[in-house]
């Protein structure tokens, strides 16, 4: 990473990615022109929520769709168990002391970030985008370190991994659910049956 670059972390379970996950990291993009790529952080273990796919095929479910600009970093799978942001994102400034992070995050998440392991550290170690996302309010002002992101010609639907796994196992189509290869991915590997 050059000095002074500006990167945005996306992290998950994408379980499986969606195409709602790929317009976040667009509309983040075009949010702020100076960040220079969108990494996506898979989990290997979800705090509060199960995963099912493996750690190895979601990674590879995301690498199948990168676009420019757009990485994927397994430093949470390689750590194993549960990862915090706080400790992904000081080891991606330990690779350069002065990259500034964006952590992305849906509106969901606001209400509850005092429960995120060091809430205080980590306003001062990132900068935290914001997507609105149904039925979660946002505060009528942000809290310090929380930028919303608001594209007005491009809202980001309610996509759920939730729902694909459902859908998959009920024998139903995640077709302009999941990027084609995606839904390839997973066909060929009988996943979420």
């Amino acid at each position: 990473m050059n000095p002074g670059v500006k990167i945005a972390g996306l992290g998950g379970r994408f379980d499986p990615i969606h195409v709602g996950h790929l317009l976040i990291a667009r509309q983040v993009l075009e949010f702020d022109s100076t960040i220079e790529k969108v990494i996506f952080v898979p989990a290997f273990e979800h705090q509060w929520k199960p995963i099912q796919a493996s750690p190895e095929d979601r990674t590879e479910m995301i690498r199948s769709i990168l676009e420019d600009k757009m990485e994927v970093s397994d430093i949470e799978i390689k750590r194993k168990g549960i990862s915090y942001s706080i400790d992904t994102i000081k080891k991606l400034k330990s690779q350069n002391s002065k990259v500034k992070i964006y952590w992305v995050v849906g509106s969901d998440i606001v209400a509850e970030f005092d429960r995120w392991k060091n809430s205080e550290e980590l306003i001062k170690e990132a900068t935290f985008l914001v997507f609105p996302r149904d039925p979660y309010d946002l505060p009528k002002n942000l809290p310090k370190g929380f930028k919303l992101v608001e594209t007005p010609t491009l809202q980001v639907a309610n996509f759920s991994s939730t729902v694909i796994r459902q859908r998959i196992k009920e024998g139903k189509t995640v077709k302009y659910l999941v990027p084609e290869k995606v839904e390839q991915y997973i066909k060929e590997n009988n996943l979420y049956v």
